[in-house]
């Protein structure tokens, strides 16, 4: 995930909710002109988008009420926060995405089977291309919102509303070939959005489930936070280092290997100077630390990092079970 610009937090929330209130009133007025452009033209591509609409209002209100409770602050219920309400959201979204295609599909089969001539099919134009413009317009307010607030839930509606920039575009190319007397354009783009409506819905699921399962933060995130701890000299290695996402907040578990023999105030003294070295770059990032001597690291559980050649040597850290310590990393990982 990329970084959010290091603005105050309540103008991150502000943003969030910004969209997702733009999101529900857009929607609803496309409902409306596109319900009413179907009624005229009887179109399938059409009435693909009118659902698809229908469908945008749902789970705006879902993203709506899912960002209010994501940026809730903890409290005793919840000690991490709200934060995978918006993925929660996400998951219901792509759900109710694929059961819109699924019966769009249905008509568009039936509609090839007998195809039927399109009327007003002009007018109908006209009202798909003022749902592009105002489409466009929300597409761009949304990714200006999630650069500013990194809001999962606004994410996965910006992908949506950018699926149906092209949906809507291909609607219009429908109704001027239905003008045109090609009756079998219409169920056929009708079917291809209801299609593109199912990639998106998996896409966005699939998203969704990773920050439910606890995926780690991107790889590039976590060797930047292995480079901030090491370059305190106190340092030894970590000993794990383990991070997650939980809707817009962001959790890192860090291990640090430290000298066994410091005061328990030089270690926390540590510890504190690593955090502040890593919310310089990651300012929304929850960190926790805890202090490890090496003589206490079993190689065997040992999947950190350290730049110590003495870390592997006898008395830096042992072998489980075993008196012999392993004279380097590599015999380590030749078992000798």
């Amino acid at each position: 995930m990329s970084q959010c610009p290091v603005i105050d937090i309540a103008q991150r929330e502000i943003w969030a909710r910004r969209a997702t209130t733009a999101s529900i009133v857009i929607a609803a007025t496309l409902i409306a002109i596109k319900a009413v452009g179907w009624f005229m033209t009887d179109s399938v591509s059409l009435l693909s988008s009118m659902i698809d609409s229908m469908l945008d209002v749902g789970t705006s209100v879902i993203n709506f009420m899912a960002v209010r409770s994501a940026w809730r602050p903890a409290d005793h219920d919840h000690r991490f926060g709200h934060g995978k309400a918006e993925p929660l959201a996400g998951l219901f979204q792509s759900a109710f995405m694929i059961g819109a295609a699924i019966l769009v599909l249905a008509e568009a089969g039936s509609r090839l089977a007998e195809p039927q001539p399109i009327r007003f099919a002009v007018e109908g134009v006209w009202i798909m291309a003022v749902s592009l413009v105002m489409t466009v317009g929300l597409v761009l307010l949304q990714r200006k919102a999630v650069r500013m607030s990194g809001s999962v839930a606004v994410d996965a509606d910006s992908l949506h509303y950018s699926s149906d920039i092209l949906a809507n575009l291909a609607v219009i190319v429908a109704l001027l070939a239905g003008f045109s007397g090609f009756n079998w354009a219409d169920p056929a783009i009708g079917g291809m959005v209801a299609l593109f409506l199912l990639y998106s819905a998996v896409k966005v699921g699939r998203n969704s489930v990773s920050v439910l399962m606890d995926q780690e933060l991107p790889e590039s995130d976590s060797q930047r936070i292995i480079e901030l701890t090491m370059k305190n000299a106190s340092v030894i290695g970590i000993h794990r280092l383990r991070t997650r996402s939980s809707g817009v907040h962001r959790f890192a578990e860090i291990e640090l290997i430290m000298d066994g023999g410091m005061l328990m105030r030089e270690s926390h003294t540590i510890c504190h100077q690593v955090m502040d070295s890593i919310r310089a770059e990651y300012p929304d990032l929850d960190i926790t630390i805890h202090p490890e001597p090496p003589e206490d690291i079993h190689l065997d559980e040992f999947s950190g990092y350290t730049e110590d050649p003495e870390f592997w040597h006898t008395g830096r850290a042992r072998k489980a079970g075993q008196d012999s310590i392993p004279a380097s990393n590599g015999e380590l990982a030749t078992g000798r």
